[in-house]
């Protein structure tokens, strides 16, 4: 057996690749180029906001620049929390030990204090990672700006404590999301702390995607982000005696206390109660949706979509965690809209308008359409992943009926478990606090919204839910997220501003209306014919696109098993050259 050393690297290596989980890629994915397009989203972040708000501080005044600055700052120290607090998140089902940790590494002459060493350098190492690729481009420049004296030593003080502070910010956030998990493992039993961890999880990444973008404006005493703030100020020296820096060092330490005694115990505990206990306990027989579905749906291939597709969701920690990262962005974008209604209008056309609660307003407008938006680009993407690849030889054998039908039951699935849950949370709300008529105007065009929604995002999609291989890394995914998210925020924004002038008038509402539901009809054709294609098939495994393709112009065409191919129009008759001779 190596030493204790050599056993800490292979460890370390091996945590680092784990802290996505590779159990849903397949065999010819690219972990690493996912994790390089990563860090890539984040650098870009920081090159946009150096280009955006930069060239101020050349052509403004000095007192102009002093407020632009500590503004800027305080902004990027909390985008700085929020990312650490997403990538904590997003770590939160590897930071523990699995069962297959637990299996491999309980029967190797291993030291528990190892395995725990590695877990933990692992997770600093990709912490340090994406506090570094969010800062690459401000991290150079804005220590630079409004120095507080001349000479070298304030320049290096300055860059000192601008990372030192985006660092401890950073660490703060992280030990506290430890030390959640640790305490949440320390009072719980062990099949309950996995039943509640998921919970805890969720609710922590929405919290933080609210702290941030409903954070007020300018320094708050109570906000964790301005104690850093004060923190980054005492150590560059631009405030020698700054009152939240005491703050924000008596939560770093905290954090790393708790985190560092609940996470250790936590740690040991979960190796030994892993083995003996289930993930997940098993329960009574719930026999409610087997008969609602047996009620809607009719077709014994529809109920079994929709129950295998339901149970998927509500039992996989990671898919929930992928479908809560998309619902998230929807909620994003919902906060920022919605800020002008918790802190007042910002520009003076909206302060004209006078928004309120209780009356139509663009921003509750764009929160619904943007909600369920997200919430059916999302569920659609975790359909790619699958739960179990070596249960997809099941789908292959029972493969019996034509792909339409496959294809026609995720389309119900889509609709039953996003776009009507999502559309009942809407009208409850909106019938709630605005009048019947712009409530009853608004539910209709989220109608029309979701069949366009669906059918769009369905068309090309020839997979079973959650039983195909996912190969990533195959497309610049941080360019196509930004074009396609910004280009949808923007026609999102374009028809509820359309809606909202129609809305007074009936005769105009009902010709947006009908433009829409004309887009609508046209998804649902264009869907339909893609699933209706006689030489159309289901796709279980998701491979990369080969360098050299044959064109197998030698083979007769073939379709898919069990459909017959269309009968050729003419017979072509082949008929042999003659041959001359000289005589």
């Amino acid at each position: 057996m190596p030493g204790e050393r050599r056993q800490f690297r292979l460890l370390y290596r091996d945590f680092l690749r784990r802290i996505v989980d590779l159990d849903v890629l397949s065999s010819h994915g690219d972990i690493q180029k996912l994790l390089v397009q990563f860090a890539s989203m984040l650098a870009a972040f920081s090159l946009t906001f150096l280009f955006v708000f930069g060239p101020r501080y050349v052509t403004g005044t000095a007192a102009h620049t002093r407020g632009a600055f500590r503004a800027d700052l305080e902004f990027l120290v909390a985008t700085t929390m929020a990312v650490a607090g997403l990538f904590s998140v997003l770590a939160w089902n590897t930071v523990l030990p699995d069962r297959r940790d637990c299996l491999i590494l309980g029967v190797l002459p291993v030291r528990t204090r190892t395995v725990f060493l590695a877990k933990a350098a692992a997770v600093a190492s990709a912490l340090g990672v994406a506090v570094a690729a969010l800062n690459i481009f401000t991290g150079f420049t804005y220590p630079f700006i409004a120095l507080p004296r001349e000479g070298l030593m304030a320049a290096l003080q300055s860059f000192a404590g601008y990372w030192l502070a985006m660092a401890a910010a950073g660490l703060c956030v992280c030990c506290g999301m430890l030390a959640l998990q640790g305490l949440a493992a320390q009072l719980l039993p062990y099949r309950y702390f996995r039943r509640v961890s998921s919970f805890l999880q969720l609710a922590a990444f929405f919290a933080i995607l609210a702290a941030w973008f409903l954070r007020p404006p300018g320094a708050v005493p109570w906000l964790p982000s301005s104690w850093f703030f004060g923190l980054e100020q005492q150590l560059s020296g631009r405030a020698p005696f700054h009152p939240l820096a005491v703050r924000a060092l008596r939560a770093l330490l905290g954090a790393v206390a708790v985190a560092a005694i609940t996470f250790a115990l936590a740690y040991g505990r979960s190796i030994r109660k892993i083995v003996e206990q289930p993930d997940i306990a098993p329960t009574g027989r719930r026999r409610g949706w087997p008969r609602l579905s047996r009620t809607v749906l009719q077709r014994p291939i529809d109920r079994a979509i929709f129950l295998f597709t339901a149970r998927t969701v509500a039992r996989s920690r990671q898919h929930r965690l992928f479908l809560a990262a998309y619902a998230g962005i929807g909620l994003a974008v919902a906060f920022a809209y919605a800020r002008d209604l918790l802190y007042g209008p910002s520009d003076l056309y909206a302060t004209q308008l006078g928004l309120q609660w209780n009356q139509l307003n663009v921003p509750l407008l764009m929160g619904g359409l943007v909600l369920l938006c997200f919430a059916v680009v999302g569920t659609r993407a975790i359909f790619s992943l699958p739960v179990d690849l070596r249960a997809n030889w099941v789908f292959r054998l029972t493969a019996v009926h034509a792909p339409a039908a496959y294809f026609s039951a995720v389309r119900k699935a889509l609709f039953a478990l996003t776009a009507l849950p999502v559309w009942l949370a809407c009208a409850a709300g909106y019938f709630l606090i605005w009048p019947v008529r712009p409530a009853a105007q608004h539910m209709l065009l989220l109608s029309i919204a979701a069949v366009l929604f669906v059918h769009v995002s369905l068309t090309q999609f020839r997979k079973i839910p959650f039983a195909c291989s996912y190969l990533p890394g195959k497309s610049n995914m941080h360019v196509r997220l930004a074009i396609y998210g910004g280009l949808l925020i923007f026609a999102a924004n374009i028809c509820v501003q359309i809606e909202y002038f129609t809305m007074p008038y009936p005769w105009r509402f009902a010709i947006f209306c009908f433009v829409l539901s004309l887009a609508a009809a046209w998804a649902w054709r264009r869907w339909s014919q893609f699933a209706m294609s006689p030489y159309n098939w289901i796709q279980f495994e998701e491979l990369p696109q080969a360098d050299i393709e044959a064109l197998d112009l030698h083979n007769p065409p073939s379709g898919p098993p069990g459909v017959p191919l269309p009968p050729l129009e003419a017979e072509v008759s082949i008929r042999p050259r003659p041959i001359y001779t000289l005589e």
